[in-house]
């Protein structure tokens, strides 16, 4: 297979947000006398978007959709932010340009909070297309989104490489029809992204350099 395309997961793939999604989430879940939760508790519910962390995090139902309304516009203001590029990641989106690859994010981080994740820590990546989530709107594992960015720029999915650390970005792939390259280093173990039905891996950015360099010989 060839591929012109790829499309990155933003949290977990290309940058750890855990840090500052904590200080959001804890923030705003104290308000309803709710006690703080721990990285590691975080870590674990997100992928889904906010409505299903704040929901696995024991929001009541009540509560889900005007708090996650506040976690969104948190998201977009957060100050001292903690959040990092991984090691390697630079470097990757940097070689893959070169190479002509068609670079897009697919993230179901909130639209405003993933402008400014992009705009505080990628802007040196020639991203043509990214995209986030939309109260109201089916986020990943939905193709919907994913689906419309190809359509928009006229790219066949048979010609696109999804990367993710999550579920949701292996069932988005099936779903879309498209390849999916898990990687490990993110929020997700091998063991639940096989169950999830993932069938490639990579433990390092390097590797997806050598999975698509290998691709297009």
């Amino acid at each position: 297979m060839t591929y012109n395309t790829v499309i990155f997961d933003l949290d977990g793939t290309l940058i750890n947000t855990i840090p500052d999604v904590v200080a959001v989430v804890n923030s705003v879940i104290e308000q309803i006398g709710m006690a703080a939760r721990t990285e590691g508790q975080v870590s674990a519910c997100v992928g889904y978007g906010v409505e299903h962390l704040l929901r696995e995090l024991g929001v009541p139902e009540e509560w889900n959709s005007p708090l996650a309304l506040e976690v969104e516009s948190g998201y977009a203001v957060v100050r001292n932010s903690k959040a990092s590029v991984y090691p390697g990641v630079r470097e990757m989106l940097t070689e893959l340009s070169q190479a002509g690859l068609n670079l897009l994010v697919l993230s179901n981080k909130p639209q405003r909070g993933l402008d400014r994740s992009i705009s505080d820590h990628l802007s040196f990546a020639d991203i043509l297309m990214y995209r986030g989530s939309h109260m109201g709107k089916p986020a990943k594992p939905s193709p919907e989104t994913l689906l419309e960015m190809l359509k928009d720029l006229d790219i066949n999915p048979e010609t696109v490489l999804m990367v993710g650390d999550g579920e949701p970005d292996v069932l988005v792939s099936k779903a879309a029809g498209v390849d999916c390259l898990s990687v490990l280093w993110g929020f997700r173990t091998r063991e639940e992204l096989e169950e999830a039905g993932a069938r490639m891996f990579a433990e390092k950015p390097e590797d997806v350099l050598s999975h698509i360099l290998v691709a297009e010989l």
